[in-house]
């Protein structure tokens, strides 16, 4: 990743992915420090409607913060914690941004010197403090119980939302599951599920969330569950919001999607927002592996009002003739208008050459499948998918665009596209010793992403050559 091939290539991907009528240039691509020549890992990013990056990541145990404006830094320090040596550590790192002047939300898990684990966030302005430093401390978002480490931060406007776990005694699965709205002052929770009055634990698979037009939080997750028993565990599938709720709080909008267990525990599920007409609706995706034949599904209902006559079993038409054998490795889905663009990793081949590919396409009109990976012989994982509006002079509207990782055990490359738009390659490196992997954002018209090579973490971003420093010019 240090080659001058890297930056090259990724201003290419941008350009191509990006281009429009008005001129454009780019950041070059900057490997994030908090002081050299330490390594982040664990990389995530934000992106604001000024096109400034928020990223959060790991180094030497503790959460890192770095804000940037087309690779200049313009923020950088480490979190504060109270001792070191062993379980004195911070991991787990999420961040969501805000409009205005709001600036970033960092969700994360720390340990202080115990197997306790405890639910952090921290707001960080865009301005710093008139007197003293920076706020680098953990604001508890349950200050009476520990977490198992589900932690997760999601924002929209001005709203944000935290949303964690609550430990059973076992410390080891889930008794309940909260949400925070940490955006207001107090901020205030309720419960998403509460397993234990149910005498049911959980072990949450995957769980995905965002926000509705209307301020309302989603949230699907994957869980198998137990009242005491044994491995194997029931498993369910469930879709909650907080558009209706109990007095106290708690969720009252649920869909019990799937209460079984053909669900694939090692896929992610996705949600995203899309429209029908006037009305909005939430969309859940994930993997059936019931027997040799993997399939997809984009479950759909009102965003406001899930009930009977609004929910829809939307199974994906594979492409080709995928009636036999597939195996199906990671999804991806993000609506835009009445569109919800599907990215998945997925293989239809039972001989042994046979090589997974990457495909894209709308999941609610599969007329037209493209093969992005175009039949390459890899391992491909990290999927990644988000929408970018059109820059001022641009005749396309706005486009979904997914990344991904590949490696054939040589080489690990890095690769792009946009819906309609061409394939690029934006990196390759022979590292091989950790999995590597690629996180992306965008807000408006403004794209940025952060991958991992030989453990350190790179960025780039867009910009007007004129709004350029012109060191880097």
């Amino acid at each position: 990743m240090k080659g001058k091939i890297v930056v090259w290539t990724f201003l290419l991907l941008l350009t191509l992915i990006l281009s429009a009528c008005a001129p454009t240039s780019f950041s070059p691509p900057t490997e994030i420090h908090i002081t050299a020549p330490d390594d982040v890992e664990q990389a995530v990013i934000a992106v604001d409607p000024a096109g400034r990056s928020h990223i959060a990541g790991v180094v030497n145990d503790r959460i890192v913060y770095y804000r940037t404006l087309f690779g200049e830094s313009l923020v950088k320090f480490t979190l504060a914690l109270g001792g070191t040596g062993a379980n004195w550590k911070q991991y787990n790192p999420d961040i969501a941004v805000v409009n205005g002047l709001g600036g970033a939300y960092l969700t994360w898990v720390e340990q202080r010197g115990s197997v306790d684990k405890y639910a952090c966030y921290l707001q960080i302005p865009i301005n710093p403090p008139i007197i003293g430093d920076w706020d680098k401390s953990c604001h508890a978002l349950d200050s009476s119980n520990h977490t198992t480490g589900n932690v997760w931060v999601t924002a929209r406007g001005s709203k944000v939302y935290a949303v964690y776990d609550r430990a059973y005694t076992d410390k080891v699965r889930t008794a309940e599951l909260w949400y925070k709205v940490i955006s207001s002052t107090p901020a205030y929770a309720g419960r998403i599920d509460w397993f234990t009055e149910r005498f049911e634990t959980a072990s949450i698979y995957s769980l995905d969330l965002g926000i509705d037009s209307a301020g309302f939080l989603h949230v699907g997750y994957h869980y198998n569950w137990t009242t005491g028993g044994p491995a194997p565990y029931s498993e369910r599938l469930e879709l909650r919001s907080n558009c209706s709720t109990l007095a106290d709080g708690q969720m009252d909008q649920i869909w019990v999607i799937l209460d079984g267990n053909a669900v694939d525990e090692d896929i992610p599920v996705s949600l995203t927002f899309y429209d029908e007409g006037t009305t909005q609706l939430v969309a859940l995706a994930h993997v059936n592996e019931p027997t040799d034949l993997n399939k997809i599904y984009v479950e759909t209902c009102n965003s406001d009002g899930c009930a009977a006559g609004t929910r829809y079993f939307r199974p994906v038409d594979p492409p080709g003739d995928w009636d036999t054998f597939s195996v199906i490795d990671d999804v991806e889905i993000q609506g835009i208008g009445e569109e919800v663009f599907l990215g998945f990793i997925g293989d239809d081949n039972t001989a042994p050459t046979g090589a997974p590919q990457v495909y894209f396409t709308n999941a609610l009109n599969t007329t037209l499948f493209y093969d992005p990976s175009d039949g390459s012989a890899t391992f491909k994982y990290d999927l990644e998918i988000t929408a970018l509006d059109p820059r001022p002079g641009a005749t396309e509207g706005t486009r979904a665009v997914i990344s991904w990782v590949e490696t054939n055990i040589i080489t690990t490359s890095y690769f792009a596209h946009g819906f309609l738009a061409p394939v690029v390659k934006f990196s390759e490196n022979n590292c091989l010793d950790s999995l590597t992997s690629v996180n992306i954002d965008s807000n408006g018209m403004y794209l940025a992403g952060v991958w991992d090579a030989c453990g350190d973490t790179w960025f780039t971003t867009q910009a007007y050559l004129e709004q350029l420093p012109l060191i880097l010019k």
